[in-house]
């Protein structure tokens, strides 16, 4: 061999290839590359290298083929060839041992094993007695093998094969352990819609799964830090955690997390020096504190949503036994990352919670001094209807206008203000007996008036014994008025409209059914959306009378639906619990 060993490497993925090549050549190792079996033959052929190291799993000629040909084609049964497997594959270390391969590496390999795997097999000096043993036949999953190896050699690959299981085993226990520790983090993290709860969890969670000591830090508006948690996991630390809490000079002190944020990546110590924390100390009585803590190892990590900086989390290692590798390092970074979108989901509900307080102050407020002139305008036309009884006709009807407007402007005011209750849950129902028939007969005898200025006629009847809803009696009129004015808008001239209601299993349930032209099928999912209209052309109203319906029926308990067929009318139907149910 020379002194610098040559390896061919196998492998009809370039990517791959170039990448073992690559690694190969930095640890001392010269390689050549062949992308498939039958340039790897040629190679060989051409010039002898001191191992073979092939991909399985190629185009044309496998692996196992490749490396069969070599020793038994070429008659090269000294050169030891390494396969690239899976252990995925039942009968891989069989198939190995069947085509002569002196050892295996399986994917996804890790880099340091797969180069001290190929400098074991290049210094292994095989006596010729122990290339090959007695042939013997084996049958594993109804397939026949013959295998050539010697026993030895069996054995070494055998014991390496549960070598790699067992890694295997661990590491997709660890995976699965990492899993359930970043669900059950999402959970707690999630539970919470207050920013520095959510801060505060995180540290909690962290410790001591994680880390021996966490400390969190959130981004302030002006962009400076300010130090919401420290958590430990000994109580031996309790008097050092609260001056990490309280330091006297927060930039010096933060200069760690700081550096996370202005990076926006993870900044790692794996090993914490004198040097390192002279730089994160503001004073001598902070660095006295930090050299206590004989912290070992640190990982800080910016909390990131959506493009913005909320903080960063520092997790310490100071247990001898915990040292933070690639996989403690991902698990940092993914805790950090569902971190700050549950953060940032809090940030978002305190934020549209505040929308919509201020939508409501501002809306009570409008409303209010809306109302004011339009009672005064109301009022100075209902006074000169009362002072000249027999006026211009000209002046009686606009003086009439004016009153209706006035109506309108008002009704749609209280509209508005029963949206905001609905949405906020507030909507107020002053709960009393209400005999369900007279509640029927009242709406009837209320709406008639406007049915029949369309020429409409509107029929009410009770079936079935008496009843009593525990209802409001006010809200439920609004309720069946809003119904009966949207079948008056929506039915033709000549039409009918019939208001029914009745009393069974428990349950008081009315109908109001109209003669008009129906609801498209597409419609009806939206009926009861606020603003929502069927069409935006000749608009009688601002689309909240439905809305407005369903939450006065679902705060009294009830349900609300609708039937429709187009051109044969609509039936909207009301469902309230009886009284004492």
């Amino acid at each position: 061999m020379s002194a610098q060993p040559r390896v061919l490497v196998v492998d009809d993925s370039a990517t791959q290839a170039a990448s073992l090549a690559m690694l190969l050549e930095e640890n001392g190792i010269a390689a050549r590359i062949a992308r498939n079996g039958e340039q790897a033959l040629e190679m060989v052929r051409a010039e002898i290298p001191d191992l073979v190291l092939s991909d399985v799993v190629m185009p044309g000629i496998d692996g196992y083929e490749v490396c069969r040909r070599i020793k038994v084609d070429l008659g090269l049964g000294r050169v030891p060839v390494v396969l690239l497997t899976s252990l995925t594959d039942q009968m891989a270390i069989v198939r190995a041992l069947a085509c002569g391969a002196d050892h295996y590496v399986t994917k996804p390999f890790d880099p340091e094993r797969l180069v001290a795997r190929v400098r074991q097999v290049l210094a292994h000096d095989v006596a010729p007695a122990l290339v090959t043993g007695t042939p013997v036949v084996i049958d594993l999953l109804g397939t026949s093998f013959e295998i050539n190896a010697s026993k030895e050699k069996i054995l070494d690959l055998l014991i390496s094969s549960y070598g790699d299981l067992v890694r295997t085993s661990e590491a997709v226990r660890a995976a699965e352990q990492r899993a359930r520790f970043l669900a059950a983090a999402g959970e707690r993290l999630s539970a919470s819609l207050d920013v520095e709860g959510t801060l505060r969890e995180l540290a909690r969670i962290a410790v001591p799964s994680l880390a021996d000591l966490c400390v969190v830090d959130a981004v302030e508006p002006d962009g400076s830090l300010r130090r919401v948690e420290v958590t430990h996991a000994d109580p031996a630390l309790a008097a050092t955690a609260a001056i990490l809490r309280s330091p006297p000079d927060v930039t010096r002190a933060s200069a760690l997390t700081r550096r996370a944020v202005e990076t926006g990546q993870p900044v790692v110590y794996e090993r914490i020096d004198d040097a390192v924390l002279h730089a994160l100390a503001p004073t001598e009585e902070h660095l006295a504190v930090l050299r206590g803590l004989n912290a070992r190892a640190v990982i800080a990590v910016p909390l990131v949503a959506r493009a913005n900086t909320l903080g960063a989390v520092a997790f310490v290692a100071i247990n001898p036994a915990r040292h933070y590798g690639a996989e403690e390092r991902a698990l940092a970074v993914e805790l950090a990352r569902r971190a700050a979108l549950a953060m940032d989901n809090a940030r978002l509900y305190t934020a549209a919670q505040a929308a919509t307080r201020a939508r409501d102050d501002m809306l009570a407020i409008v409303s209010h001094d809306l109302r004011n002139p339009i009672h005064t305008i109301q009022m100075s036309a209902a006074l000169l209807q009362e002072l000249y009884p027999d006026p211009q006709e000209l002046l009686i009807r606009q003086l009439a206008v004016i009153r209706r407007a006035g109506g309108r402007a008002n009704a749609l005011i209280q509209d508005l203000l029963d949206v905001t209750r609905i949405e906020s849950g507030t909507l107020a129902v002053d709960r009393g007996a209400i005999d369900t028939q007279s509640l029927l007969d009242d709406v009837v005898v209320e709406m008639r008036p406007i049915a029949e200025e369309k020429t409409l006629v509107l029929e009410g009847s009770w079936n079935g014994p008496p009843a009593e809803i525990a209802g409001d009696r006010d809200r439920l009129i609004q309720a069946f008025s809003n119904l009966i004015g949207n079948a008056v808008k929506f039915t033709p001239a000549g039409g009918r409209i019939e208001v029914t209601g009745s009393f069974a299993e428990g349950a008081i349930e009315y109908r109001v059914r109209d003669s008009g032209a129906g609801i498209p099928a597409a419609h009806l999912p939206h009926l009861f959306d606020r603003f929502w209209q069927a069409t935006r052309t000749g608009r009688a109203g601002a689309g909240l009378g439905l809305f407005i319906t369903r939450g006065i029926v679902e705060a009294h308990g009830g349900a609300i639906s609708v039937e429709s067929v187009e051109g044969q009318g609509s039936t909207f139907i009301v469902r309230l619990p009886a009284a004492g149910r």
